[in-house]
């Protein structure tokens, strides 16, 4: 599928000089092929993290038509679609292909071995399976990470802060996606550090997690935790259904998605995609210039947005101590 319209609507942003650009001199635009999990609406929304991408890349240069030509496929939420699209982008002998998710992450991976890949964000277990030392790439992929364990470990910390009356905690994953089989057995420690119990719920898709909120249930889960899946929620904000249940069973919540507190959580510890997306536009336009991956170590993200929602919280009949609020970066009312 064919968005050029998407990067033309931000042609009038700056355009900043190339500097050397190799296909430039060869007579040609460069070419970036974007493998996108998402729905094509999904690029058009001014703060989506693909918007961001494409505005980033206006900036240091790149409009398509104009300076660079951009390739899109978007495989509307259907992880079984990413390989056949990826193929086509390859096909399409792109100078460097760009893509985030974990399942984007894989299909790009199984695609190619010579071509640059620049993927961000994607979680930190996933990009490790890929690329062993993130300070050296010694393939042909790099990118910018979103998630840690340390990150959720002090997610947990903030919903124990927050309720502190909660004891067993339910983990919301997906087993499909390689990148939490370790999980919550990994966050275990923490865990038992806070004097919380974590109980696992999987899900392999929305059609189940009604069902993984009743098992929680059944085990006396009295919190939920939420892990950043989108092989579970998709590769745009939580759905509606979730917050859905998390009221129905009347269960603070936490995640490491960043847009979680924002739409219905009780609170959200998430990366910064203010730096994550204009990071893989600089990495993109450094391989255009000629860097080799080797040359871009993978990035792990430093800072993070607390989110808190006091709408939940006042469903929930929680009270949110200062000192969370004190720390918050965002306070939903």
């Amino acid at each position: 599928m064919r968005r050029r319209d998407v990067a033309l609507s931000l042609a009038a942003l700056s355009v900043l000089p190339f500097g050397r650009l190799g296909a430039q001199q060869t007579g040609r635009l460069p070419k970036v092929a974007l493998l996108c999990p998402t729905t094509p609406d999904y690029a058009e929304r001014p703060n989506s993290g693909l918007s961001i991408l494409i505005a980033s890349l206006a900036k240091l240069g790149y409009v398509d038509g104009q300076t660079v030509s951009l390739e899109f496929r978007f495989a509307h939420d259907a992880l079984e679609r990413l390989p056949g699209f990826v193929a086509e982008l390859v096909a399409w002998k792109p100078d460097v292909l760009y893509t985030w998710t974990s399942g984007g992450a894989r299909a790009a991976a199984g695609a190619t071995s010579t071509i640059p890949v620049v993927i961000a964000p994607v979680s930190a277990e996933t990009m490790a399976s890929l690329v062993p030392d993130f300070a050296h790439p010694a393939g042909n992929i790099t990118g910018l990470t979103l998630t840690s364990r340390e990150q959720r470990e002090k997610g947990l910390q903030l919903l124990k802060e927050a309720v502190p009356g909660i004891r067993r905690v339910g983990v919301l994953s997906i087993p499909l996606n390689p990148a939490w089989r370790g999980y919550p057995e990994v966050l275990n420690d923490a865990a038992k550090g806070l004097g919380i119990e974590l109980v696992r719920a999987e899900a392999r898709g929305l059609p189940e997690v009604d069902q993984a909120f009743a098992a929680m249930a059944a085990q006396g889960a009295d919190a939920v935790f939420g892990l950043s899946d989108s092989t579970l929620i998709g590769a745009e904000p939580t759905p509606p259904r979730i917050f859905e249940l998390l009221a129905r069973y009347r269960l603070p919540s936490a995640s490491d998605e960043n847009d979680f507190g924002r739409e219905g959580g009780l609170l959200s510890l998430g990366m910064d995609e203010q730096a994550v997306y204009p990071g893989a536009a600089q990495y993109i336009h450094r391989i255009l210039q000629g860097a080799k991956v080797a040359e871009l170590p993978v990035v792990l993200p430093t800072k993070f947005v607390l989110a808190v929602n006091l709408k939940t919280a006042e469903a929930l009949g929680i009270t949110i101590p200062p000192s969370i609020l004190l720390r918050a970066d965002e306070v939903i009312e």
